[in-house]
């Protein structure tokens, strides 16, 4: 098999090259590519001592350009980032300025990454399907579900959209019941970034409810929603802290010092500035503490788990830290690549077609749910009607996400008036924006569609 990874350049490069190395899939070439090949340069290093710490070895080569990744690859994983972390950066403190909740792919600065991820992804998929047919579509990209839907919408039926987020409860319930994850059955059930683990059971025993008994599993879980998390028996993924603790997560974002982009956007320039003139091991060690530091303060301001430490300081400390980081967005795609041509069915968490799973939505839209992969496909599961409030947070949201891909289609057909009313009226939905004055200023300041 040949897996193509475009958008290689990403910062968590060497843990994706790991996860593809620990899959123990057998790959004749796995090609990685990125408009900014020098940053694949600098971490590919980290990547190879990670995999020889792992005992495996795959056949990475660095692709001179799109069409060489591409060519013959029967899984194209897409992780880009149209803009770079700057453009990040400028979208959320935008959003700030003007006094609502900026984060990459919640709200209005998720809407301004759509915008320049849904076009530049359809031109891969579309040279894929001239230079690869049949091949697999795994949208890393986010927003992830968005842009699978779009990519569906436009007649890219084999795209699926993934993210680790969708499973943590069930893997911490698992880890909990001291069960391995994939003996466990769960459900899931909403959009990306906006849904509730609502069932995890082993041979039939309900795990999910005994731990959400123990309250020091349920503090750990999901600290800034636990009392509802105990009355509801659904854990909510973490991401719907931005909506169901609005005010909160507004309040803390405006008093830091950085946005989180911001933040990103300065210790990436420092890793990349400082990897060029150091060996392997040093570069190893040295972006084993960057990773920690930015695991560490990842939505502290909800989930509470600063350390105040510097992380791994030895190359034996920053192998085995990173080993516990692999996983993620790159070990789903594995698990994904292993699954479809596995007779054996595995549950999944992906963003893929409704059809029927999520009775609130329309069979077209993409949600995010437990799927059955195999070499019959992928299944998604069938789910009772959610709760009332659920139901209507997951509605409008996915009311805001049709505008916002239609938007951004008829901006790619060159409607440029068209794409700013359909942009306006996508943020006018968003339970995030306090009316259409608002959403009218946003798409100003974000400079959609200019």
């Amino acid at each position: 098999m040949k897996l193509c990874i475009v958008g290689a350049g990403s910062s968590r490069l060497p843990l994706m090259m790991a996860s593809v190395a620990r899959s123990g899939f057998s790959f004749d070439e796995v090609t990685l590519f990125d408009i900014r090949p020098d940053r694949i340069k600098a971490l590919m290093p980290v990547g190879l001592e990670l995999c020889a710490f792992l005992g495996a070895s795959v056949p990475f080569r660095i692709a001179s350009g799109a069409s060489d990744a591409i060519e013959g690859c029967q899984a194209m994983i897409l992780t880009i980032r149209p803009g770079f972390e700057k453009q990040r950066a400028l979208d959320e403190r935008a959003c700030l300025d003007l006094g609502v909740i900026g984060q990459e792919t919640t709200g209005p600065a998720g809407l301004a990454f759509a915008t320049r991820t849904i076009p530049a992804v359809t031109g891969y998929c579309e040279l894929a399907e001239r230079l690869a047919p049949g091949y697999l579509p795994v949208i890393f990209t986010n927003p992830a579900g968005m842009v699978t839907q779009a990519l569906i919408d436009q007649g890219h039926d084999r795209a699926v959209g993934i993210c680790d987020s969708a499973t943590g409860a069930a893997r911490k319930a698992a880890g909990w019941a001291g069960i391995p994850f994939h003996d466990v059955v769960f459900e899931v059930g909403g959009l990306n970034h906006l849904s509730w683990t609502r069932k995890v059971t082993a041979g039939g025993r309900d795990i999910l409810s005994a731990a959400l008994a123990d309250r020091e599993f349920l503090e750990r879980t999901v600290p800034w929603h636990a009392e509802e998390t105990a009355v509801t028996g659904a854990v909510p993924v973490e991401y719907l802290f931005y909506y169901l603790r609005a005010d909160q997560a507004l309040a803390a974002m405006a008093a830091e010092p950085l946005t989180r982009g911001e933040a990103v956007l300065r210790s990436n320039s420092e890793l990349l500035e400082s990897l060029p003139g150091m060996g392997s091991r040093e570069k190893t060690i040295h972006y084993a503490r960057y990773l920690f530091s930015r695991n560490d303060t990842y939505m502290s301001y909800a989930l509470g788990h600063r350390h105040g430490t510097p992380g791994p300081s030895t190359m034996a400390e920053a192998l085995q830290y990173l080993e516990t980081e692999i996983g993620g967005y790159a070990e789903v795609a594995m698990e994904l690549l292993a699954s479809s041509a596995s007779t054996n069915g595995r549950l999944m968490a992906l963003n893929v077609r409704n059809g029927g799973s999520i009775p609130e939505l329309d069979d077209d839209d993409v949600v995010e749910t437990d799927c059955t992969v195999g070499s019959a496909g992928i299944i998604p599961g069938r789910h009772a009607r959610m709760p009332a409030a659920d139901a209507t947070l997951t509605v409008r949201v996915k009311e805001y996400e049709r505008l916002a891909v239609q938007s951004v289609t008829a901006a790619m057909r060159g409607e440029n008036a068209r794409a700013v009313e359909l942009a306006i009226d996508a943020l006018t939905a968003h339970p995030l924006v306090p009316g259409r004055q608002v959403a009218a200023n946003l798409v100003g300041k974000l400079g959609l569609f200019r």
